[in-house]
């Protein structure tokens, strides 16, 4: 290989065809006296080799002739191997001095002396090394295992997004689970039943997460009070989620004051009573009415034997909390979202429970606008750390993704998907598009502080956990078929 040319980021190569093949997201390493310059593959091309477009126009006009060519020197392999001969795209990733990879020095190897090679798999992971601890095992990239560190992970936000049938499910499993092993707190907002079945292995044996996953199903095991929920969530339910006009929330602030105040304690059926009642607008009290009575057929709502999330969450020394929403409908979903969210704020406010991850699976579905950036901002500051899932990248503003610390990127085909993440992710765009778009399933695109800015191409391990979430099929899989 010799440098064909630099030009701003891009690197070009040429090479000839029977040099070793490389593959999008290889790692390039272009030595010259005592330092290294790193570029990384994000095309392949043919050389634009002068005249090739007559030499092509007369192949193919004399394909249907047999012709014999006398060449006692070989010259005609020569020029073959000339026409075939490829352009390499890469980009500038920075120069190697004393074993460190830096940006701000300005440096270019010789042309004709420099030695081009395949970086080794063992320097790509020695670059991309962090300083934790707690070593996560991802997968496979340039025939090396690559692995990143929980540290990276904890008070950071991190997207994971693709098309469907891509590995983004089985990724976040996988991080989850490791997470867990290491003492952390998990919460899933689980909207397909995917994570439910994490306490067993694919053949049906007890996993080694199943002392440590709990699944929490809205309306069987997992009901809470009125009380404990709170004036506020209450008001949040009914303003942001049931629509209630802002004149009958005053009306509903009043009722919850006057229940507190002569019954001792504020439940759903005390709530109910008093809105019959008490003397207010007939309109006010069909709208305070309906909506309660909705809140109350959610199944959700228990004042009696209800759930406290605070003995959930410390119930153990870390784990994953799966919260099955799969069985919910829509509204019901976004009402025990509103509630677990702002319960959640509570507890980190008040020291008493841990900072813990925060997983939502196409969060576009349940979670309401104002409460994306209180979960990048104010949420991430007392202790929730978000792991945003998606197939739809538009589905998450693009705030988000700019100040997104890691990003793991699978497959996208589409262009308008590929330049909504390329404008707003911590890489050039053209690795971006060039990369993503060719990328096989279970195989990702890892961009941010997790690889110490350094984008790795990888193939994600297998893991021995039922993961759940796999499209179930009418022939294949049928009995005799």
């Amino acid at each position: 290989m010799k440098i064909l040319s630099k030009n701003g980021d891009t690197i070009e190569l040429l090479a000839s065809p029977d040099e070793e093949p490389l593959i999008r997201g290889d790692y390039i390493l272009i030595t010259d006296g005592g330092r290294s310059l790193l570029a990384q593959v994000i095309d392949i091309e043919y050389a634009d080799v002068p005249g090739i477009l007559e030499d092509v126009l007369r192949e193919l006009a004399s394909e249907h002739l047999s012709i014999k060519n006398f060449d006692p020197y070989g010259v005609g392999s020569i020029l073959l191997n000339v026409r075939d001969s490829r352009r390499i795209i890469a980009k500038f990733r920075g120069v190697i001095v004393d074993g460190s990879l830096r940006n701000d020095i300005i440096w270019l190897p010789s042309r004709f002396n420099s030695r081009i090679e395949k970086a080794s798999p063992e320097l790509i992971s020695e670059l991309m090394r962090t300083c934790g601890r707690r070593r996560i095992v991802v997968g496979e990239c340039m025939s090396g295992m690559v692995s990143i560190y929980a540290e990276d992970l904890d008070g950071r936000l991190t997207i994971i997004t693709g098309k469907k049938e891509t590995g983004k499910s089985y990724l976040t499993k996988l991080l989850i689970t490791s997470l867990a092993e290491y003492g952390a707190t998990v919460v899933v907002f689980d909207i397909n039943g995917e994570y439910i079945g994490l306490s067993e292995t694919v053949d049906g044996s007890v996993s080694r997460m199943a002392g440590r996953h709990y699944v929490l199903t809205p309306g069987e095991n997992f009901r809470v009070s009125v009380e404990d929920a709170g004036l506020k969530t209450m008001t949040d339910i009914l303003q942001y989620i049931l629509a209630t006009p802002a004149t009958t929330i005053r009306e509903f602030i009043r009722i919850w004051s006057s229940v507190e105040r002569n019954e001792g304690r504020v439940t759903l059926r005390g709530l109910i009573n008093a809105v019959s009642r008490m003397q207010m607008h007939e309109s006010v009290r069909e709208a305070l009415m309906s909506r309660l009575l909705s809140l109350s057929e959610t199944g959700f709502f228990d004042d009696e034997n209800p759930v406290r999330v605070e003995d959930v969450l410390n119930s153990g020394s870390g784990g994953i909390i799966v919260i099955d929403l799969s069985k919910s409908i829509h509204q019901t979903k976004k009402i025990i979202v509103e509630y677990v969210l702002s319960k959640l704020s509570s507890l980190l406010r008040e020291g008493a429970i841990d900072p813990l991850f925060l997983v939502a699976e196409e969060a576009h579905l349940y979670l309401r606008e104002t409460y994306w950036d209180d979960l990048v901002t104010r949420m991430r500051h007392i202790g929730i750390f978000p792991i945003f899932v998606t197939n739809q990248p538009d589905s998450i503003p693009e705030t988000i993704y700019r100040q997104a610390d890691n990003i793991f990127l699978f497959n996208f085909t589409n262009e308008s998907d590929l330049n909504y993440i390329a404008k707003a992710s911590r890489v050039d765009s053209d690795t971006v598009k060039r990369i993503a778009k060719m990328l096989p399933p279970r195989h990702c695109l890892i961009i941010g502080r997790i690889v110490n800015d350094l984008p790795v191409v990888v193939r994600v391990r297998e893991v021995e956990l039922r993961a759940m979430g796999e499209t179930r099929l009418l022939f294949g899989k049928r009995r005799g078929s």
